[in-house]
C-alpha cells in the first residue's frame, strides 16, 4: 500500500524544474552576485558603477553579470544598465522572508525579546 505523502506536490515541482532550479541557486549562492543583485535593489545601475560598487576587475564583474542575466535575475537594459528583473526580485524576497520565518531564526528572535524582558525588569527593580 502506497501512503501520499504531504510533500508530493513539492517533489515533483523541484524534480521537474531541478536543472533550472540549480543554475539560480548555483547564481545566488555565490557572495559577489548577492551583493550585485543587493546593490540593484537601489535601482539601474551602470556597468562602472556595479565595478566600482564590488571594487573588482572587469571581467570578474563581467563573468558574474552574465551568470545573473544567464539565470534571469538581472537584465541588461540600453547603454549598459543593468536591473533587478522580476524573478530576481521574487527570489530575493523569498530568500528573505524564508530567513525571517525560517523556525531557528524565529527561536533565536524569541529568546533574544525574553532576554531584553528580563533585562528591563530587572533595571526597573533597582532604578526605583
Amino acid at each position: 500500500m502506497i501512503t501520499e505523502n504531504i510533500y508530493d506536490d513539492l517533489i515533483e515541482s523541484l524534480t521537474r524544474s531541478f536543472n533550472e532550479l540549480t543554475e539560480i541557486l548555483k547564481s545566488l549562492g555565490n557572495e559577489t552576485r548577492i551583493k550585485i543583485m543587493i546593490f540593484l535593489l537601489h535601482g539601474p545601475q551602470s556597468y562602472s558603477s556595479i565595478v566600482e560598487e564590488t571594487n573588482l576587475k572587469k571581467t570578474a564583474v563581467s563573468n558574474h553579470l552574465s551568470q545573473l542575466i544567464n539565470t534571469k535575475l538581472i537584465e541588461r537594459g540600453d547603454y549598459g544598465i543593468y536591473k533587478i528583473s522580476g524573478d530576481g526580485l521574487a527570489f530575493i524576497k523569498s530568500i528573505k522572508k524564508a530567513y525571517q520565518m525560517s523556525p531557528t531564526r524565529q527561536i533565536i528572535k524569541f529568546e533574544a525579546l525574553q532576554r531584553r524582558s528580563v533585562s528591563r525588569s530587572f533595571l526597573n527593580r533597582f532604578s526605583q
